[in-house]
């Protein structure tokens, strides 16, 4: 089931949708559920609401589930400089986008201080960290990642794919080396094989990924690193990707 109501997104000035895919049978008991949000959410469900007419269709794979979740997706911006710069964290280069100016931080502190206490406020949520899970692709990866370094006091599981590591990179390592990491933390992050333009780029990627996994294990925290073969950086290849991660963060 999925329902939907529209909030104030504070750091946009605007009105974003919020769709949020609840367990089979929610209203037939009064269980609690953990809860995992999704950047990008307009991707998450229907064809119809998704940018590029392709979803991951999430409400899918949940209505076979063994595990009751809470899947909370966050209606990004449709203006390209916005979504930017509202899904990067960090200030970049001069190189980098024309040295855009992120405000990833203040989505970050909406979702947390705005969004997590309505949904918890409007069902029947499992509020405590080890029960709220942060997902997303390409830039939504990048916020993902972020935020389970950076507010690892409220999320303790990410699923980050395909981030754009080359546009951050040092901002990204400094965080994932200062962040205070719990032991129980758990992060997939993956990559698809076909995302870079040559093989050298790829080899880059892949040692970018694996030097901040290492540095995050190195914290204890329980890791999945993934090269999909022939992996794209499209919904498609992101969607078949969810049993896996989905089974790494909630079940194991």
């Amino acid at each position: 089931m999925i329902e939907r109501f529209r909030i104030h997104f504070s750091p946009g000035s605007d009105e974003r949708t919020v769709s949020v895919c609840l367990p089979r049978g929610y209203y037939d008991c009064d269980a609690a559920y953990p809860v995992m949000y999704m950047f990008d959410g307009q991707n998450a469900f229907e064809q119809e609401q998704a940018d590029y007419g392709n979803s991951w269709a999430l409400h899918e794979f949940l209505g076979d589930w063994e595990k009751g979740i809470i899947v909370v997706g966050i209606e990004s911006s449709r203006e390209s400089d916005r979504h930017l710069a509202e899904y990067c964290p960090y200030h970049l280069a001069p190189r980098m986008w024309e040295g855009l100016r992120g405000r990833g931080r203040a989505t970050m502190e909406w979702i947390i201080g705005t969004l997590k206490k309505e949904i918890d406020s409007r069902y029947r949520t499992m509020e405590d960290r080890l029960c709220t899970g942060v997902m997303g692709a390409g830039l939504g990866g990048l916020m993902s990642l972020y935020a389970v370094t950076a507010f690892n006091d409220v999320f303790s599981k990410a699923a980050c794919l395909s981030v754009p590591v080359g546009i951050c990179y040092p901002q990204l390592l400094r965080q994932v080396r200062d962040g205070l990491i719990d032991p129980d933390t758990r992060v997939y992050l993956s990559l698809g094989e076909n995302e870079a333009r040559d093989k050298k780029m790829l080899a880059h990627l892949v040692a970018c990924n694996l030097t901040v996994s290492n540095i995050l294990q190195g914290k204890r925290a329980r890791m999945y690193p993934a090269l999909l073969e022939g992996g794209r950086h499209c919904e498609a290849d992101w969607s078949r990707q969810t049993g896996e991660f989905m089974r790494f963060l909630w079940l194991e």
